[in-house]
């Protein structure tokens, strides 16, 4: 394969072929795919998380189901399922290195002298989509050809002539993503290139019902300032950035769309990965024989064991509200990963209470100082109006 985004891509959809077809779509079915790669020091590429998903929350079912906080994924899409997934791998690593396994870890090594965890040299990680993320970057403009008129004459040879009268229409791919309601700025929904307004944050559509859920635009615009780690991590290991973001073949795609919607209309004085669209289409996009949403989600990572989960409605495909078998990549599973790496490990880190009694989620994440701070600043520099989802559906303990 000669060029990068064509191997990322493949890589991509090779590891989804070799997964079995529990949760995949059935025939009249579509779904988007996601990835994140590696690539070490010796150039080469694996696979080490995976997902797919359409689905997401909305706020009633949030709010009803509080007894499940921290049990339950509020936003299924693809895109947030694999960053999810390679949070477990982060996690699984990380213990590698610490349980004196410091040889088998593939990204990490241990700076004995400063005491902290480092990212080896060379290493990277490169993102897939399937198709372009949902919310400003598939805000995309688009030209297409009206026949007004089509008629035939008959020149003096007696030979038939065609005329043809056209014309030219602007349009702008449609995203179901909504302009955040108490925006001042929302979509004029007007005929052709006037439908959308470019730039708000905006919130993925749920079933009826509004969610909570920024647009994976938005969240990787996100992940690219404050790094894809997210808060619990950044109190381990140093900031994770995505160097490229290769989108599938066969969808609609805009490289000044993508760069709008992940850094430009915030600020073009941040970095930003290489953004690449692959030749490669995925198989089950959404087409006219493919016109349903999948309802279940694939989730895999590279990790001892790789099992593959499947997600229904943000649970484990089969649990129940009273059998609480959690997936591997929730909250609560993720925040178990981090307080067990705690209670293990000597290192150079905050004062963290081991064996807490009442420490939420909530409370360690806010342990996280320096990330904290980024986040504010980023917030009042570019995200002013992110909603904040509410603080009770994210202060539970273990």
């Amino acid at each position: 394969m000669n060029n990068f985004e064509d191997t990322i891509a493949q890589l991509c959809l090779n590891k989804y072929h070799s997964l079995k077809k529990t949760g995949k779509p059935i025939a009249t079915e579509w779904t988007v795919l996601s990835g994140i790669v590696m690539k070490n020091n010796d150039n080469n590429l694996k696979v080490i998380a995976l997902a797919t998903g359409t689905k997401c929350l909305g706020i009633n079912e949030l709010i009803d189901n509080k007894i499940n906080i921290g049990n339950r994924l509020h936003d299924s899409h693809a895109e947030v399922l694999t960053r999810r997934a390679f949070l477990r791998y982060l996690y699984i690593e990380i213990e590698k290195l610490l349980n004196n396994e410091n040889n088998l870890s593939d990204i990490f090594i241990l700076n004995t002298y400063k005491n902290i965890i480092e990212l080896k040299n060379g290493v990277s990680f490169h993102f897939y989509c399937s198709q372009t993320p949902c919310g400003d970057c598939s805000i995309i403009p688009i030209n297409y050809t009206n026949l007004l008129n089509d008629e035939v004459d008959i020149d003096v040879n007696g030979r038939e002539i065609g005329y043809q009268e056209t014309e030219i229409i602007q349009d702008l791919h449609r995203t179901g993503a909504k302009c955040i309601v108490d925006d001042k700025i929302q979509d004029p929904k007007l005929p052709g290139v006037n439908y959308h307004a470019i730039g708000p944050l905006r919130t993925k559509p749920g079933r009826g019902d509004p969610t909570l859920s920024l647009s994976c635009s938005d969240k990787l615009a996100k992940w690219n300032i404050v790094g894809i780690q997210g808060a619990l991590l950044s109190i381990l290991i140093p900031k994770i950035k995505l160097e490229t973001i290769v989108i599938g073949g066969n969808c609609p795609f805009s490289i000044e769309s993508m760069n709008r919607g992940i850094f430009k209309r915030f600020s073009t004085e941040i970095s930003a990965p290489i953004i690449l669209q692959s030749t490669l289409e995925f198989e089950h996009i959404k087409s006219d024989e493919r016109h349903h949403p999948c309802p279940s989600s694939v989730i895999w990572c590279h990790v001892k064991n790789r099992h593959t989960e499947v997600a229904v409605e943000g649970r484990k495909q089969g649990a129940t509200k009273k059998n609480k078998c959690n997936l591997l990549i929730t909250r609560k599973e993720l925040l178990h990963q981090f307080l067990k790496i705690i209670d293990n490990s000597n290192l150079k880190i905050i004062d963290i209470p081991k064996h807490p009694k009442i420490l939420t989620y909530y409370d360690y994440k806010q342990l996280s100082i320096d990330y904290q701070k980024t986040w504010k600043e980023c917030k009042q520099r570019y995200f002013e109006n992110w909603p904040s989802k509410p603080i009770d559906l994210q202060q539970f303990l273990l």
